[in-house]
């Protein structure tokens, strides 16, 4: 006999713990969890310093159509900038990657809106642009388009997105509802306009019908 006074056994020993032939261990433990967010820290604390003066996140991206019809809407950041767009902006494709401009060879330009965009993003990002020379030691002084000592002085590291893409949400303007709105019967309108779409082509062919046993009417006539 059981005693009731104790709890009743209700264990489920199925985690698993240990790897066996059936079962290849299921429990997944993230006690490194605390460890690798410092090491991801240190990490980027040290590629800053390496990478110092240039930007922490990298290059600059173009601003490219998401693919398919359903996402072609929206905006994102692309792999690099087209030969036509840096031609546009007066950019040499070989010198681009030393100047922090990502350079694609493969992506074309499909529409002139899309290529003006990304033009005026690089002439934007030419003028907010530092170069250090390469020679700091160079007794002539900067040449081309290197920065003076005094723009040099003041250059900060740019930490985050360089030119981070807006995605501005589309505004709807509240306005009162009027007399003519609540007399508008939108179902009826929408019904009409899928009928008519849909009997185009039966009432072509009724028109054609009718207009042929009309001049087939008056033949007979004359």
């Amino acid at each position: 006999m059981p005693n009731f006074r104790l709890q009743i056994p209700n264990a489920h020993f199925h985690k698993h713990w240990h790897d066996s032939a059936s079962h290849k261990g299921r429990i997944v433990t993230w006690f490194n969890q605390a460890a690798r967010k410092h090491r991801r820290r240190e990490a980027r604390l040290a590629k800053a310093q390496r990478v110092f003066p240039r930007p922490v996140s990298g290059l600059l991206r173009p601003v490219v159509h998401c693919q398919t019809i359903r996402y072609n809407s929206k905006k994102r950041a692309g792999k690099g900038f087209t030969l036509e767009e840096l031609k546009e902006a007066k950019i040499n494709k070989r010198e681009a990657r030393s100047i922090g401009v990502a350079v694609d060879y493969r992506r074309k330009n499909r529409s002139e809106e899309s290529k003006r965009e990304n033009v005026a993003r690089l002439e934007q990002y030419k003028s907010n642009l530092i170069v250090f020379p390469k020679k700091s030691n160079r007794k002539k002084g900067p040449t081309g388009i290197d920065a003076s000592k005094d723009e040099q002085a003041k250059a900060e590291q740019y930490i985050g997105d360089v030119m981070p893409i807006a995605r501005t949400k589309p505004a709807v303007t509240p306005y009162k509802i009027t007399d003519a709105d609540k007399s508008k019967k939108v179902f009826y309108t929408l019904r009409v306009a899928r009928t008519d779409a849909k009997m185009v082509g039966k009432r072509e062919v009724r028109k054609k019908k009718a207009a042929e046993a009309e001049a087939e009417k008056k033949k007979q006539t004359v």
